[in-house]
């Protein structure tokens, strides 16, 4: 399945299921992260201080962009023909009405968060890192607040508060969710180096950490993501630049596995086709972890693209 590459090296580029370049790359600022409409259009966000997103052609031409009203947006998700954006430096997310032609018509929302935790230098006020819809509700991870902001979708593109659930123990900061089939949420919380698993109703289940060797200094869980059967969860780790495999059971996570991403700094990763594809961020490369078909633990890292400063992996149906 060919990927899209983010990137703060201002581009983003296409690649086919080899990992040979489909087209030049993308120009682009700052593209940290990216989203796929209907008909293959591309959504990139601009992580600026003053934020923008962009929608391109299949092709890689410009269609338009317009601002998000947000700083440093870094997140972003399409659903029931909307787009919506994490802006992380504002703490605020972001509705767009899309056009026929897969083009931004439209500003529909800006839902501002307010509010702070306890770490004195990431949490001295909101920051919406993840957006993720569920039927007509929309879910904020904000690592900033300490939070998770639910809004209901109203038909009109309007982000609706229903409620916001505080992430114990304060200092945990909240970075990425994630559904499982049963129910049950996964969420990595950055400041903490844990996971956590909680109800679908957002009650707190309990708390792990997110790798199985002690980190030497400072570890924070960014991506995790469930296997195709939903039998086992990953998360990856900058700092120990390591996967962490779990088992999803019954009673909770347990961890089996932890393995090198074969680069530094892994932002971010998704599962393509038995394995995992790897943004490691500081090294410049991206690579790639075959799962065990049995035991579903990923087998050591093999780089198959160097890439400046790669960001996120997005896969791109055929």
């Amino acid at each position: 399945m060919p990927v899209l590459i983010g990137s703060y090296a201002d581009q983003y580029s296409t690649y086919d299921d080899d990992f040979k370049p489909l087209a030049p790359p993308v120009s682009t600022p700052a593209p940290s992260f990216l989203a796929v409409g209907p008909g293959g259009v591309r959504y990139a966000v601009g992580e600026l201080d003053d934020g923008e997103v962009s929608a391109f052609t299949p092709g890689g031409e410009l269609i338009n962009t317009l601002p998000t009203g947000g700083g440093s947006p870094c997140h972003a998700v399409v659903a029931d023909g909307r787009l919506f954006v994490a802006n992380y430096g504002t703490g605020s997310v972001t509705a767009f009405a899309l056009r026929p032609d897969g083009g931004l018509d439209r500003r529909t929302d800006l839902a501002q968060h307010a509010g702070a935790s306890v770490h004195p230098d990431r949490q001295e006020g909101p920051h919406a890192h993840q957006v993720t819809v569920r039927g007509t509700t929309l879910h904020a991870v904000d690592l900033g607040m300490d939070a998770i902001v639910h809004y209901r979708i109203t038909p009109e593109g309007r982000l609706e508060h229903l409620r916001t659930t505080t992430v114990q123990p304060l200092g945990s900061g909240p970075r990425h969710l994630v559904f499982h089939p049963d129910g049950r949420v996964f969420m990595t919380n950055e400041l903490a180096s844990t996971v956590a698993t909680y109800t679908s109703g957002f009650e707190l289940l309990d708390v792990k950490p997110s790798c199985l060797v002690q980190p030497v200094g400072d570890n924070l869980p960014s991506e995790l993501a469930l296997s195709a059967d939903a039998r086992h969860l990953y998360v990856a780790n900058r700092g120990n630049d390591t996967i962490t495999t779990f088992a999803v059971e019954a009673g909770g996570l347990l961890p089996i596995d932890e393995v090198s991403t074969g680069g530094t700094w892994p932002r971010h990763f998704v599962v393509l086709d038995g394995a995992l594809c790897v943004a490691n961020q500081h090294s410049n490369t991206v690579a790639l972890l075959e799962l065990d078909r049995d035991s579903g633990v990923p087998h050591p890292a093999r780089v198959v693209i160097e890439h400046p400063s790669p960001t996120a992996v997005i896969p791109v149906a055929g």
